[in-house]
């Protein structure tokens, strides 16, 4: 399949306009916002309305203008009287003239957020026929839009006469205002009939038209064997998480991978990507869909990621893609794989490094905060007993005093690396800074998370030699880095933030690898390694048949002010 070229900026564009819709957690009225979307059935025009959470029958009739009788009339399928109305569902309400001026929509909430993806056809209305048009959106798939539409698949492939579940993008498809009449073994489709879709290629796409997503269509014929493959990918992101911080990471993330894709596409690797808000502990995926997919980015939380397990019960491949403290679940999620490396990974690597480096005479100091009990302390010190590295652990009230003049001193601070920890990081480092001007040799060891306190002066992370054993960092004297730099400035007018690099550089490996060798990727995740832009992937797997990334890369703050990668 040839592949088509993928519009980044459309995508980043309506990505965003739906999504801090479903920021507010206090209960307001229920609000109807008359839809702009209309579709003619049965020699009538009808709106079509989203039911929206909190919206009730009496709601939605006064907001139109109609009775509920006449409500119930337009929609004999789905049982309101006996059944009530249902979240997502898409409700028939007769165009009426009367309509009210107040409750015309509110400039606050765009309309593509709450109306129907319903979409008229002056060519095929589907007028006397019992049926209306549905124009596919590039999000979509045929059991979603049986789902919106509360009829079965089954009914919509037959009234098509299609052959095959697959859809496109702008695809006119048929939805039977009676699906029992198109169910059964009564039925028999005939082949699909061509030219039902209509494609524009992005370069020549008006203002209107780039709102369209086009994604590569994907997913044809899956081989065992290695060779090309079409790649069918589930994207589960809380881009309305809480958090405005947390929001724009999110985007930032979605960001990168869709540049990913758009690269991949130019290299002739077919997408077929499934993006969902996963934000405020919804997860609006079904089994079939993670099922399908060679495999799922996302969600991020703990808590998040078990429910998307759960629904994908073991037969879906789940990428955690930002949070290390996932790694609590890979003992007990069989098909998770933990892409951002462990801390435990981190520390242990850290403790290597220290071995290697240390000579005769050097003193290794574990320096603790006064109350020293934490988890960090206790990884510090096994690893250390493990590696047989001897050392000494002190408090930082008698850390000046164990410094020794004859060798070098490798430290390291052993803490949680919380918010409640920034005190006592500045004052450590204030410390090591003070003897460091006494002619004292001091090497500061840490993982990635020292990096990223706003409050610790840089200075002085160069002045104490800082060996940081991390898991992000980006090397800007990479061309691969440059070329992405220019793309993705170039596209959203922005710099990219860790997280764009993260989407970026999972996106690229996943992809990569499915593309390859098909369904048997997984096998293929201990043999490949991958360096990215950010991050290396290095994946062990776990007894329970998880994946761990072990792939570290080591940083050196020099006293130039230069940071040099050494691995």
């Amino acid at each position: 399949m040839k592949s088509k070229p993928v519009n980044i900026l459309a995508a980043f564009l309506l990505a965003v306009i739906p999504m801090d819709l479903a920021l507010a957690q206090e209960y307001v009225p229920p609000q109807v916002v008359v839809s702009k979307e209309k579709v003619r059935s049965g020699g009538k025009v009808y709106y079509s309305h989203v039911v929206l959470e909190r919206q009730t029958l009496f709601s939605i009739s006064k907001a139109y203008g109609v009775t509920i009788e006449e409500i119930y009339e337009a929609n004999p399928t789905l049982n309101l009287e006996t059944e009530g109305l249902k979240k997502d569902q898409i409700l028939l309400i007769p165009v009426k003239d009367n309509i009210p001026a107040e409750v015309s929509p509110a400039p606050a909430v765009p309309d593509e957020a709450v109306s129907s993806p319903v979409e008229s056809d002056p060519e095929s209305s589907g007028e006397d026929e019992g049926y209306f048009i549905h124009k596919v959106k590039w999000f979509e798939d045929l059991d979603a839009i049986a789902r919106k539409y509360g009829v079965s698949k089954e009914s919509i492939m037959n009234i098509n006469r299609m052959t095959s579940d697959k859809v496109r993008r702008k695809q006119l498809i048929k939805i039977p205002r009676d699906p029992s009449a198109w169910e059964g073994d009564a039925v028999r489709p005939e082949p699909e009939e061509p030219g039902d879709v209509t494609e524009t290629p992005v370069e020549a796409a008006d203002t209107t038209e780039a709102r369209d997503h086009v994604f590569v269509d994907g997913l044809d014929d899956l081989f065992v064997r290695e060779g090309r493959h079409d790649v069918s990918i589930s994207m589960l992101i809380p881009f309305s998480s809480n958090k405005a911080g947390d929001r724009t990471s999110f985007m930032d993330f979605y960001c990168g991978a869709l540049l990913a894709a758009r690269s991949l596409g130019g290299e002739g690797v077919n997408l077929d990507i499934h993006s969902y808000d996963v934000g405020g502990g919804n997860m609006p995926v079904t089994y079939e869909r993670l099922a399908a997919s060679d495999f799922t980015i996302g969600p991020v939380s703990n808590s998040d990621i078990i429910k998307a397990s759960s629904i994908g019960q073991g037969d879906a491949w789940i990428v955690s893609p930002l949070d290390m403290q996932a790694e609590a679940l890979v003992d007990s999620l069989s098909t998770l794989i933990q892409a951002p490396t462990p801390t435990s990974v981190q520390v242990r690597d850290m403790v290597e490094w220290i071995k290697s480096d240390s000579r005769p005479g050097d003193i290794v100091l574990v320096v603790t905060p006064s109350n020293p009990a934490s988890e960090y302390l206790d990884m510090v010190e096994r690893f250390m007993e493990e590696a047989g590295v001897p050392h000494i652990t002190t408090t930082l009230g008698s850390m000046r005093s164990k410094l020794g003049g004859g060798g070098t001193n490798r430290v390291v601070l052993a803490c949680e690396y919380t918010e409640k920890s920034t005190v006592f990081l500045i004052e450590a480092l204030r410390n090591l800074y003070m003897a460091s001007s006494k002619n004292n040799e001091i090497v500061l060891y840490s993982t990635s998370r020292i990096r990223t306190y706003d409050q610790i002066e840089v200075e002085q992370l160069h002045k104490v030699n800082l060996h940081a054993s991390v898991t992000y960092f980006v090397d800007y004297n990479n061309k691969k880095v440059s070329d992405f730099l220019l793309q993705y400035r170039a596209l959203y007018n922005t710099e990219p933030s860790r997280s764009a690099y993260s989407g970026y550089d999972l996106m690229s490996y996943f992809s990569t690898l499915a593309h390859k060798y098909g369904k048997r990727w997984p096998r293929a995740l201990r043999k490949v390694e991958f360096s990215g832009l950010q991050s290396d992937f290095n994946l062990v797997r776990t007894p329970s048949g998880s994946y761990i990334n072990n792939a570290v890369r080591r940083v050196v703050y020099n006293p130039d002010f230069s940071v040099t990668l050494i691995r």
